[in-house]
């Protein structure tokens, strides 16, 4: 039986595929080099292609920043390129204005960015460590008060350790306390308040504007007390605006009833607003009862002079050139 020849051996393959391996690197290095080099180019143009300049600004305008205001907060100059900007630096100089409660910066390509502002809302005035503060919702001082800034806004106090100034944070549930109470308060129809005061131990007193009341409400809970303020209001009718001091801290309890102590006002110890507004108008009285006594009197001169006249002239004093 005839015996198949054997094949010649080949040469060695190992030369073959290291030369593809080689050569398949080497188009890869070259596309990845290309590809980094259009990458550069591309954002070097991007970054200073006027096409990019910032031309626009998309705003809505708050009450206390204005146009003028955020591009004075954002100091962009002219030619500035919309993609070299760092947006989150942009949102945080924006904040800097103390109404600013948060502030937010889009791209909008080509040319304009997109700026969104939320203002603090006041709550009340804090006086804190002699110093009259705006403060938000929350209780968090953001500014100091200006000339027309508080309006009606009610005055906080209790706060007069300097030491508060670094340590807002140790204030801040007596502060949200005296909030929620003049929440609670609003929330029905009763005298506007001038003053919340807040004890070292979380104690309420609150005043009102016009007469002054002292409604003392202790650390007890807030609402209760209230409810006994409007019961007590509803049992003295018109009276119940004199009323000068009244605690509604009083407590239920196994053979202690709800109990309320009150104090009015004698007539001739009005709070000294009432006593100002009367004097003035007591004043304005006077002076108008003056006026007339003497027109009265001028009036009825003029026809004694002209009486005179007529007769003869004795008694008359000489008279000196």
């Amino acid at each position: 039986m005839a015996r198949r020849a054997d094949a010649p051996p080949s040469g060695p393959r190992w030369p073959r595929r290291v030369l593809g391996l080689a050569l398949r690197l080497s188009i890869a290095g070259t596309l990845a080099w290309g590809l980094l080099v259009g990458v550069r180019e591309g954002y070097a143009y991007a970054t200073t292609s006027p096409r990019f300049e910032v031309r626009g600004l998309l705003y809505e305008p708050t009450p206390h920043v204005d146009d003028a205001r955020l591009r004075e907060l954002l100091a962009l100059h002219p030619g500035t390129n919309i993609l070299s900007l760092d947006l989150d630096t942009l949102a945080t100089a924006v904040a800097e204005d103390p109404w600013v409660a948060k502030a937010t910066v889009v791209r909008v390509l080509p040319d304009s960015l997109e700026v969104t502002v939320t203002e603090h809302e006041p709550a009340a005035v804090l006086l804190l460590a002699g110093r009259l503060m705006l403060v938000d919702g929350e209780g968090t001082p953001f500014k100091v008060l200006e000339a027309g800034e508080r309006e009606r806004l009610p005055v906080i106090t209790g706060f007069d350790d300097p030491a508060l100034v670094e340590a807002p944070e140790a204030m801040q549930p007596r502060v949200q306390r005296a909030l929620a109470a003049l929440e609670a308060y609003r929330a029905k129809r009763r005298p506007r308040l001038s003053e919340l005061h807040v004890g070292e131990a979380g104690e309420l007193t609150l005043y009102t504007a016009e007469m002054g009341t002292q409604l003392r409400l202790g650390r007890g809970e807030i609402e209760p007390a209230l409810a006994r303020y409007d019961a007590l209001r509803a049992a003295l009718g018109e009276e119940a605006e004199k009323l000068a001091l009244v605690h509604l801290d009083g407590s239920r309890g196994p053979g202690r009833p709800d109990r309320i102590v009150a104090s009015f006002f004698p007539a001739k110890e009005a709070p000294s607003l009432v006593a100002e507004a009367e004097a003035r108008a007591a004043l304005k009285a006077e002076q108008a009862a003056l006026e007339a006594e003497q027109a009265a009197a001028k009036g009825g001169k003029g026809k004694k002079d002209q009486s005179t006249k007529k007769g003869k002239s004795r008694g008359k004093l000489p008279r000196y050139e």
